[in-house]
C-alpha cells in the first residue's frame, strides 16, 4: 500500500475548471478530483519532454498543424471553386446567346407586325446602338480583336 500525503494547491479558476471538466469527462477512471489531479501531475512530472524542449516544439507543431489545415482546405475548396467558375462562365455565354436569339425573334416579330421588314431592321439597329457596342453581335468586346468574317460561335 502506498502512503499518501495531503498537499494544498492553489489553482487559478481556469485550471480548476479544466480539472473539474477532466474529472467529469473521465468519471469512469477517476472517482475524485484528487485522483485525477494526481494522475495528471504524475504524468506531467514523468514526461520525457521538459519545459525547455516543449517551448521549442510548440511553435513548430502549431506551424505544421496550420500548414496541414491550410493545404487540406485548399485541396477541398479549389476544385469546387473551379467547377463553379466554369459553370458561371457557361451560364454567361448561354445567356448571351439566348439574348441574341431573343433580339432576332423580336426583330422578325416586329417585321411581321409592321409589315415592313426593312423598318423593323432599322428599329432593331437603333435599339442595338442605344444598348452600346458591348451588346451588338459581331462587335468584339473592348480590348479584343475582331472575329474573322463568317466565324460564328
Amino acid at each position: 500500500m502506498t502512503t499518501k500525503t495531503r498537499t494544498d494547491l492553489y489553482l487559478s479558476r481556469t485550471t480548476e475548471t479544466a480539472l473539474r471538466e477532466y474529472v467529469r469527462c473521465h468519471h469512469d477512471r477517476f472517482r475524485t478530483t484528487s485522483q485525477a489531479a494526481e494522475h495528471l501531475l504524475a504524468r506531467a512530472l514523468m514526461s520525457p519532454v521538459d519545459e525547455g524542449r516543449e517551448a521549442l516544439l510548440v511553435p513548430h507543431l502549431v506551424r505544421a498543424v496550420r500548414e496541414t489545415v491550410r493545404e487540406e482546405v485548399t485541396a477541398q475548396v479549389h476544385p469546387f471553386l473551379d467547377r463553379q467558375t466554369h459553370r458561371l462562365a457557361m451560364l454567361l455565354v448561354q445567356s448571351g446567346k439566348d439574348a441574341y436569339r431573343a433580339a432576332r425573334i423580336a426583330e422578325v416579330a416586329l417585321g411581321h407586325l409592321l409589315a415592313d421588314p426593312a423598318h423593323a431592321a432599322r428599329v432593331a439597329e437603333e435599339a442595338r446602338l442605344q444598348a452600346g457596342a458591348r451588346y451588338r453581335p459581331g462587335d468584339p468586346p473592348p480590348g479584343r480583336p475582331a472575329r474573322p468574317p463568317g466565324d460564328r460561335e
